[in-house]
């Protein structure tokens, strides 16, 4: 995983650059830094706007109480979209604009909701007795765990 995201930082910028040089080789330095401004502008406003509209269905299903799974996930899409579009560069406006499409970003989020496990209160005991003594609510468990 850590090779992936090295792999990662070195070749993201590398292609920001070469897209950048032959945008501008095309377009002229000026248009390529007013289409680069506009695009970090302009996608702050819909990451803006589209994170908003996460944070009210978020509350929506809370208040109903449905699973937020989904909702949460896609607000941090939201937020990957957000900083993507800021970050000068071609490559990444073009994943930012993407995760701000709702169906795309519906689609993302429910496949990494669906691959998450939520734990929350008194849950490890049920899933492992043999930590925690068989799974009631006074046992405590061992020295060095955290119970949440």
């Amino acid at each position: 995983m850590c090779g992936l995201l090295a792999l990662l930082f070195l070749i993201v910028p590398a292609l920001e650059i070469y897209v950048i040089i032959e945008v501008g080789g095309r377009l002229g330095t000026l248009a390529t830094l007013v289409v680069i401004a506009v695009t970090a502008v302009v996608g702050a406003a819909l990451a803006k706007s589209q994170g908003l509209a996460v944070l009210t269905r978020l509350q929506n299903s809370t208040a109903s109480g449905e699973g937020a799974g989904t909702a949460i996930v896609e607000g941090v899409l939201v937020l990957v979209a957000g900083v993507t579009l800021l970050a000068p560069g071609f490559v990444t406006d073009a994943v930012g604009l993407a995760l701000l499409i709702p169906p795309i970003r519906s689609a993302i989020a429910g496949r990494l909701a669906g691959r998450m496990t939520v734990a929350g209160p008194g849950v490890m005991s049920s899933i492992r007795p043999d930590v925690y003594g068989g799974g009631g609510d006074d046992d405590e468990p061992p020295s060095g765990v955290i119970d949440v």
